[in-house]
């Protein structure tokens, strides 16, 4: 494209399309090309999506591509799980500079992980205009030491203002303490990668604002409800580690104005009520959308005879399908895009 033909094109068009480059990118490929292009790298209007790499990560950046973005036009900021702790530093150093920076993608690893965090926690309090964080922690907790209590401490209190947070992390293998949490009622929409269902109930007495959840619900045999009321949630998506169908229960009471249920995973093959066509309608009552699709596996003998009986009286009805080899049986309960 020649410039005069790139300059026929709207300024407004092209600032869209930088939206969807990385800022490096556009950087290299478009400066210095001519004065149409170098009065779009400098426009306030500018919104760029970064990729943090390695040498980008000290108090001072280098001057090749950093002359020509701004870090108030930094609107997303990535990086790759091997360069997690960079952008950790980048944060430290340039977080409150990213006056506009409204998502924001990171990793922690298990390396200067507390050090990491109380950087990380330091650089989210300079960013007021942040709309989605997404965190992703892999390593276990050891023993009862929850690693990433003092980030969730933060997160459930009015000092976090993102209102969608991303928590990738099995949280069902930590020792949470919600007794340093405070409610926030900034979170709208919240995604949690694996909790028991007792640790669930307790985090969402934190977030009465709630519209969305998604996460994986493990078996708790707690089954407190801690006294929670989410009248805004309206959209659910669970995936179920054999917990009990009161579990589901409970959430949809806690949970008046829900409209919309997808749930997915393995039941708990202990709980009749999984079999029970009644149940499931009387969850589904006031639902305007469900997607179902749960399934179990036994290996256990004794345990494929107990099933064989409770599925009989289910044979032939539309909603359930079920399968045996000579090791697993495997029935899959599906109830889809049904109304009620």
């Amino acid at each position: 494209m020649t410039s005069s033909s790139a300059e026929c094109l709207p300024r407004e068009l092209w600032l869209h399309i930088f939206t969807y480059l990385e800022g490096h990118d556009i950087v290299r490929s478009f400066s210095c090309l001519n004065s149409l292009f170098d009065s779009l790298l400098r426009s306030s209007h500018l919104q760029l999506f970064i990729r943090i790499k390695q040498n980008e990560s000290n108090a001072k950046l280098p001057q090749s591509t950093w002359s020509h973005i701004y870090l108030e036009n930094i609107y997303s900021i990535t990086v790759g799980r091997r360069k997690a702790n960079c952008l950790i530093q980048f944060l430290r150093w340039h977080a409150q500079y990213l006056v506009r920076l409204q998502y924001l993608s990171l990793y922690l690893r298990k390396s200067k992980l507390s050090t990491n965090i109380q950087f990380l926690i330091f650089a989210l309090d300079q960013m007021p205009s942040l709309k989605q964080v997404r965190i992703k922690y892999l390593a276990k907790s050891v023993g009862t030491i929850d690693n990433l209590q003092l980030l969730t401490a933060y997160i459930f209190s009015k000092r976090f203002t993102a209102q969608k947070c991303t928590l990738i992390s099995d949280m069902s293998d930590a020792n949470m303490t919600p007794s340093d949490w405070s409610i926030n009622r900034m979170i709208k929409h919240l995604y949690i990668h694996s909790i028991t269902s007792a640790d669930l109930f307790s985090l969402l007495s934190f977030t009465p604002q709630l519209y969305s959840l998604k996460t994986t619900m493990k078996l708790s045999r707690d089954i407190s409800n801690q006294n929670v009321a989410l009248p805004h949630l309206e959209k659910l998506n669970l995936h179920l580690d054999h917990a009990y169908f009161l579990h589901l229960e409970m959430l949809k009471e806690l949970a008046p104005n829900l409209r919309s249920l997808r749930v997915r995973g393995y039941f708990n093959t202990d709980d009749d009520n999984y079999f029970n066509e009644n149940m499931w309608h009387k969850l589904f009552k006031n639902i305007n959308y469900f997607d179902v699709d749960i399934r179990m596996w036994v290996i256990l003998d004794s345990k494929k005879v107990n099933l064989k009986s409770r599925i009989r009286h289910c044979e032939g009805k539309s909603w359930f399908h079920w399968e045996e080899t000579n090791v697993i049986l495997r029935g899959t309960i599906t109830f889809k895009s049904m109304k009620t």
